[in-house]
């Protein structure tokens, strides 16, 4: 009897009074567990509509207050993984001492390599926001406290960044219960961000494909028809008179001739726009002697630039080392940059090509003194089919700084300008070191 009597009180049905007792304390923990589960729904409901109201970046500093309101945490960090870097925005309770706050970024960072499966992430961004979490933390031993660590998926299976925090006290189950719907919430607004981007990113595509589409027929109807029709009038006049003075005939050839090159040229520039726009432009890499280069498209140039009373310098620096590029593919720069000087350069001035070795890698400037850009026109200089105010008048297409800009950077290079109206212009790209 002694025996059922300890064994009814070990479970709790002992006594009556044992059982009133008993009872009584479970309708006052009921009530308590009652709003706390409330509390974390409605905490969870308010995370909802912040994250569908505001951009997920925007939203996480108020979005691990939010998840401080509910569960008391000394720190709550949300970690973003980006190209090998971890970047952080961390919230912390009063009382959390900065050591305690870089132990927890650094455990946060190991984590999310740890759910990402690389062996380590650079520390990135961290950024660390002024007001603290809503619950006041226990003083206590830096690194001691609980943490957990949630995994934010990007398409339920790619990690993009982690939810991370310490607690003030041990974590429940009903705690990591509440995180993890939190890391489901954040996830979930991730996705249609990342959704958002990419669909207006194929809109400005499908835009820019459909603008470059109706720039073709407006160039190939235009600019391709003006030489095939000076061809056609040519052949025409000659087929008219076949017994035309001799140099008549040349006058008509040469201008037959001249039609033909500018219609080579376009359909060859128009070949060239479709295999970076494809990304199928092949370059042959190599070693090759910048300066040679140089020179040797300043002499290709020279007859050319002579017909406009122009000049040309160049200026090599001494112990330039070689560069790895495709020769024809630079030579076809320059040929552009010193085309666009010749159209624009004042007749009896001088065109000048400089080449020099600067923070690794190799430089060239092929300036003019012409007009100049105006300033409004100099970030959509190298936009294709672009032409400034000279534009007929220049005889161009729109098309040779588009091209140069393609080929600079498909050799990892970049291209820029320079200019003051009235003061001339002034071309720069760049090349890596063989």
């Amino acid at each position: 009897m002694k025996q059922k009597t300890r064994r009814q009180l070990e479970l709790g049905f002992g006594a009556q009074g044992s059982l009133r007792s008993a009872g009584a304390a479970r309708e006052r923990r009921a009530p308590d567990r009652f709003d706390l589960g409330y509390a974390r729904l409605r905490q969870l409901y308010d995370l909802g509509k912040l994250l569908g109201t505001a951009e997920p970046t925007a939203a996480i500093p108020e979005l691990l207050r939010c998840l401080g309101r509910t569960v008391p945490l000394r720190v709550a960090m949300l970690v973003e993984l980006a190209a090998s870097a971890a970047h952080t925005v961390a919230a912390r309770a009063s009382g959390v001492p900065d050591p305690e706050l870089e132990l927890a970024a650094g455990h946060a960072r190991a984590c999310l390599a740890r759910l990402a499966g690389t062996k380590e992430l650079a520390q990135g961004r961290l950024q660390i926001e002024a007001e603290p979490l809503p619950l006041a933390a226990r003083r206590g031993p830096a690194g001691r406290s609980p943490f957990a660590a949630l995994p934010l998926l990007l398409d339920r299976r790619e990690v993009c960044g982690a939810l991370y925090v310490r607690g003030a006290r041990a974590l429940g189950e009903a705690d990591l219960a509440f995180l993890s719907a939190a890391a489901d919430q954040i996830s979930l607004a991730w996705d249609r961000h990342a959704a958002w981007q990419r669909e207006v990113r194929l809109r400005e595509r499908a835009e820019a494909l459909d603008r470059a589409q109706k720039d073709l027929v407006a160039v190939v109807s235009h600019d391709l028809r003006n030489p095939l029709g000076a061809v056609l009038l040519g052949i025409s006049t000659l087929r008219r008179w076949p017994r035309m003075e001799a140099g008549k005939v040349r006058e008509h050839l040469d201008a037959i001739q001249r039609a033909a090159e500018r219609a080579n040229k376009l359909v060859h520039d128009l070949l060239d726009v479709a295999r970076l726009d494809a990304g199928h432009l092949q370059l042959e890499l190599a070693p090759i002697d910048l300066g040679a280069l140089v020179r040797e498209a300043a002499e290709l140039m020279r007859p050319l630039l002579a017909e406009r009373s122009l000049g040309c310098e160049t200026q090599i620096g001494e112990d330039l080392p070689p560069v790895q590029a495709d020769r024809e593919r630079v030579l076809q720069v320059l040929s552009n940059l010193i085309g666009n000087a010749r159209k624009f350069g004042r007749q009896g001035s001088a065109v000048s090509l400089t080449v020099w070795q600067e923070d690794g890698e190799a430089r060239c400037c092929v300036a003019d003194e012409g007009p100049g850009i105006a300033a409004q026109d100099l970030p959509r200089i190298f936009d294709r089919y672009f032409q400034g105010p000279h534009g007929p008048a220049a005889h161009g297409f729109g098309l040779g700084l588009s091209i140069a800009r393609g080929i600079v950077e498909a050799h990892g290079g970049r291209i820029w300008v320079t200019s003051e109206p009235g003061r001339g212009s002034q071309f720069f790209f760049t090349l890596p070191l063989a």
